[in-house]
């Protein structure tokens, strides 16, 4: 006799039932985008991403950060420049300013 002419009726049953469930796909949500990208940046605050590492970890987290941007997750903090700053030049007291520390 084989072992599913030996089984009781129930648990051939409740085999049959077992092979048909179909198992759910893994989903990632933006919230879990968002964890992984956090998780990016405070691993690398931490020091513990190698330097030959640094390229490969840096181009995942561009990725996600342009991801969640993209479709709104995450807004961009672009720094305030005031109006009448001048580009690519010193003012007079960030010059004062280095030449004292420079003194020292």
């Amino acid at each position: 006799m084989s072992e599913e002419e030996t089984m009781p009726m129930d648990s051939a049953e409740s085999m049959d039932e077992t092979n048909t469930e179909v198992p759910q796909a893994a989903a990632l949500g933006v919230n879990d985008l968002k964890l992984m990208a956090n998780v990016l940046e405070v691993v690398s605050n931490r020091g513990a991403i190698r330097a030959n590492e640094m390229a490969a970890v840096g181009g995942l987290y561009n990725l996600l950060v342009n991801f969640l941007v993209a479709n709104g997750a995450v807004e961009v903090n672009e720094p305030e420049v005031s109006e009448d700053a001048e580009v690519g030049e010193d003012t007079e007291e960030e010059i004062s300013t280095e030449e004292v520390s420079t003194e020292e």
